[in-house]
């Protein structure tokens, strides 16, 4: 799955389908949850931002030009780059850019928004970088090409090192703690009738790679803490021709890998039944789901655990990494995708937007601004119209939140897990819910946002509001802190150079 810093899920459309943002639609680990500033080194696209680690600089993508909004002094200034992702140094105020149409990397200075370095590696992909990462002690900076990773000093830009091949068009780059080893998930192919996908090791000081061929489809890999096992699962797959004849039914399972990286290995242990992307649980435990309508009976060693006939199509799978056992839940008949909450004792639960479009009674209208409005009934067996709950870790039950129907398209979380601030994607950004998860509620806000982020307190809110361009067709938003998304308590505003179209 590619992580798209825009809204990753599917808007919700008529049938026929005529407007679409164009991206994958998939269950599992929720990608959307912007509560800790943003998934460093994915794809950064128009319209979204990034936070600071430290909350004092913003990075937001315009369509062609970047701004950096200082948070402290509350002015903003815009650079004529096309960053397509975008990764914080930990160590100080510096952003990395991997720029647009091979243009290379960029490092920048967030106070003085001066440009320290910029480096071109020698891409092989005309897309440029799929990924970019930069380990805690800013000593080195990854960047993920068609088929190798190359290693930059972030102190200038110096290309170090690359790797042989890790297989093609990286889908996820994860560095181990310490930050001594990467794990790198390729492409699937297709060959004997089933995928097979590259998961390499790769050291970051020597770029040394090994590589093992895991028996599944490409996905984000979830690691444990302490670095020593991953679940690689994903949503769907698409077999090739062979495959299909050869009567391929998509059983994605979820694959144990062990990490061993003293030793620069790893070992593929087995597939239990499952699809993901996985999500990890602060209590240690995985989480995936189960579709009954693709799983392999055979991936069961104890048959009694097998869902009968009448059960509900999806399951969610709490799964014990190291056991690897594992328990079902049943969900209900539609798609679902989940995050863990801030408060540790549950899971938010909402559907896929895309099963929600194609087997969930909608009502859907356009108006003539393009803004698009569903009306949706029936998401996990609930008749109110939300799209998602609570499902609680202890007593192993889900709960729909009452109140206006919302989604995760794209979302925070107040530090203390008592509130979820959530945009409901609208075609052009997405309207704002806040959810008491406490009381299991939702209340639309009244207002539409480019994006939504968070800053490092937990409580303070950062909404990305277009504002009407003036008579004179300058454009404008406006960059709105708030603790409760109804009101600013400060407010830094953005008016384009010249009359333009709105990117």
């Amino acid at each position: 799955m590619k992580r798209l810093l825009g809204f990753v899920g599917a808007t919700l459309l008529a049938a026929c389908s005529a407007v679409s943002d164009g991206r994958d639609e998939e269950g599992g680990a929720n990608a959307n949850d912007r509560s800790n500033g943003n998934a460093e080194g994915d794809r950064l696209e128009t319209g979204a931002m990034a936070v600071s680690p430290s909350g004092a600089y913003i990075v937001a993508r315009r369509n062609t030009t970047t701004l950096i909004v200082d948070v402290h002094d509350q002015r903003l200034t815009e650079l004529d780059i096309v960053g397509e992702r975008f990764v914080f140094s930990k160590k100080r105020e510096v952003v990395y850019a991997v720029l647009a149409n091979l243009e290379g990397v960029v490092a920048i200075d967030l106070a003085t928004t001066k440009e320290l370095w910029r480096s071109v590696p020698a891409f092989t992909s005309n897309a440029g970088a799929f990924l970019a990462r930069v380990t805690d002690d800013d000593t080195t900076l990854l960047i993920a090409d068609y088929d190798r990773i190359f290693a930059l000093d972030p102190a200038d830009g110096d290309v170090r090192s690359a790797t042989s091949s890790v297989g093609i068009r990286p889908v996820d780059l994860e560095l181990l703690p310490g930050d001594r080893h990467a794990v790198v998930v390729g492409s699937t192919t297709w060959a004997d009738g089933g995928p097979h996908t590259p998961v390499s090791l790769v050291g970051v000081a020597d770029t040394k790679v090994t590589t093992i061929d895991v028996p599944n489809c490409a996905a984000p890999i979830s690691i444990l803490p302490d670095g020593s096992r991953a679940l690689l699962s994903p949503t769907f797959c698409t077999a090739d021709a062979e495959a299909r004849a050869k009567g391929w039914s998509n059983p994605d399972p979820v694959s144990m890998i062990d990490i061993d990286a003293s030793a620069g290995k790893l070992s593929f242990i087995k597939n239990l039944p499952g699809f993901g992307p996985v999500s990890l649980l602060a209590d240690g435990r995985a989480v995936a789901y189960l579709d009954t309508k693709r799983m392999d009976p055979s991936m069961f060693d104890d048959k009694a655990q097998i869902p009968g006939p009448t059960a509900d199509q999806y399951h969610l799978m709490m799964i014990e990494p190291r056991s690897m056992k594992f328990d079902l839940h049943p969900i209900g008949k539609q798609l679902p995708r989940f995050a863990p909450g801030k408060d540790g004792t549950s899971l938010l639960v909402d559907a896929s937007v895309i099963v929600v479009r194609n087997e969930v009674s909608a009502s859907v209208t356009i108006d003539s601004t393009g803004k698009i409005t569903a009306e949706v009934k029936g998401a996990f067996g609930d008749t109110s119209g939300s799209l998602f709950g609570v499902f609680d870790l202890g007593t192993k039950t889900y709960v729909p939140f009452a109140g206006p129907a919302a989604s995760l398209d794209r979302f925070v979380q107040l530090g203390d897990g008592s509130q979820v601030f959530t945009l409901r994607n609208n075609g052009r950004g997405g309207d704002l819910f806040a959810v008491d998860v406490a009381a299991r509620t939702a209340v639309d806000l009244g207002r539409s946002l480019r994006d939504i982020g968070i800053l490092p307190d937990g409580r303070t809110l950062v909404l990305r509001i277009r504002l009407e361009p003036t008579a004179d067709g300058y454009l404008r938003e406006e960059f709105c802190f708030s603790t409760d998304g109804r009101s600013c308590t400060t407010s830094i505003q953005y008016r384009s150079p010249t009359p333009q179209h709105d990117p």
